[in-house]
């Protein structure tokens, strides 16, 4: 589905936004099972609320082997990390179904949902499971929020490759079973944050996707569904420096970026 001249034209599309884009960049495109593009894909970066993704995974895996349940009734505690989300907002909410939490952490970006599901997984035990994902390049090494840990230099980091290649299994029949392969997608899709990968997709391309941002870092990375086909896209976007990135006022130049690499690899997977 990529022939060479394709794969090598979108890779030459890639390079030359990051070039003239703000910061430093990495791309990584896959789909069924095959990398297509990967520039600086093997680079850790901060991971931000990407590390997410990851998150779904391991939670719907623990569903699939029955060690939860997506109807589980989780305690919500009233100490909720701030930052993105809902859930600090709302404190008479004190429990919510373990598949409210995870659509929570997705499609609102929530720090407290997010950590609650760390929690439950348990940071250490999620970490050791990211290898075993094929995720050679991503660490989850703190909660959300958890700033004396960042203070200590722990940081969760993740890699364009790992990003891309984790939401290509996920969108085939082999990760997960139907019903909860369909229940993250349908999370994914849910995204409220919306100034990146899709604003340049015409309404005939469905984006599932999850953002990430942190000062200076905006990141986004999803499914692109177009033609019958879906195609996963990691754009890491780095040592950003403009005023909203630093502020965490918005995408800046880097949403233009982002979303010109999925434009970008749409048209050139049409012609």
């Amino acid at each position: 589905m990529w022939p060479a001249p394709r794969a090598d034209r979108l890779r030459a599309g890639l390079a030359s936004l990051a070039e003239a884009g703000p910061g430093r960049w990495a791309f990584a495109v896959w789909e069924q099972g095959r990398p297509v593009v990967s520039l600086s894909g093997a680079e850790p970066v901060p991971a931000a609320s990407t590390i997410k993704v990851p998150l779904l995974v391991l939670a719907l895996q623990d569903v699939a082997t029955g060690r939860r349940d997506l109807d589980d009734d989780v305690p919500v505690p009233a100490e909720r990390a701030g930052g993105a989300g809902v859930l600090r907002l709302l404190p008479s909410v004190r429990r919510l179904r373990f598949a409210e939490l995870l659509t929570l952490m997705i499609a609102v970006s929530d720090n407290a949902a997010s950590n609650l599901v760390i929690e439950l997984l348990g940071l250490d035990d999620a970490d050791r499971r990211l290898a075993a994902l094929g995720l050679t390049g991503t660490r989850l090494r703190r909660r959300l929020m958890d700033t004396e840990a960042a203070r200590a230099g722990l940081e969760n980091v993740t890699t364009a490759d790992d990003q891309s290649r984790l939401l290509d299994r996920l969108a085939g029949p082999d990760l997960l079973p139907a019903p909860l392969r369909a229940f993250a997608l349908d999370a994914l899709a849910e995204q409220q944050v919306n100034d990146r990968m899709p604003t340049q997709l015409g309404d005939d391309v469905r984006c599932l996707h999850k953002t990430g941002e942190l000062p200076g870092v905006r990141h986004d990375v999803g499914l692109l569904e177009f033609d019958g086909r879906t195609v996963a896209l990691a754009a890491l976007g780095t040592e950003l420096t403009d005023p909203a990135t630093l502020r965490l006022a918005g995408s800046g130049p880097a949403g233009t970026v982002i979303g010109a690499a999925a434009r970008m690899v749409v048209e050139v997977a049409r012609t």
